[in-house]
């Protein structure tokens, strides 16, 4: 009975190595942001001074490798209003995207599927700038 629970410990041991990774094996190496931004991105989620704007239009920004942008604003129902053809480009660390016509955006987060960017745009009434907070998934 005392080898019995030797050798069940042994190979619980043995199972709970193999189950682990290796500390020497490198983590799948980060894709530059130049890369991930290239393809189309639909806003999801949109926030003004950090309150979230439910039933409001949305955008798309379908990013080129060419540093050319189309900017399509549709209606919550999906009818467009706009489009616009810009050109961008990652600045300042790849932490900005500046774009000709829309200003900069600051970039908060990014990954392969999903992004947040930061803009402040005036108020179409009163002109006083409005923190504005936009969450994409990539289509």
């Amino acid at each position: 009975m005392n080898k019995l629970r030797i050798f069940l410990a042994v190979f619980a041991v043995l199972l709970l190595f193999t189950a682990c990774p290796a500390p020497d094996e490198d983590p799948e190496p980060e894709i530059p942001r130049d890369e991930l931004i290239i393809g189309t991105w639909k806003s999801v989620v949109h926030r003004e001074d950090g309150n979230v704007v439910s039933g409001s239009d949305y955008r798309e920004f379908e990013f080129r490798e060419d540093g050319t942008v189309l900017i399509e604003e549709f209606e919550e129902d999906g009818s467009p209003i706009d489009d616009v053809e810009d050109n961008w480009a990652l600045v300042e660390d790849d932490e900005k995207i500046q774009f000709d016509t829309e200003g900069v955006y600051d970039v908060i987060k990014m990954s392969i599927d999903s992004m947040t960017l930061e803009y402040d745009r005036p108020d179409p009434f009163s002109g006083v700038l409005v923190r504005h907070s936009d969450d994409y998934l990539k289509q």
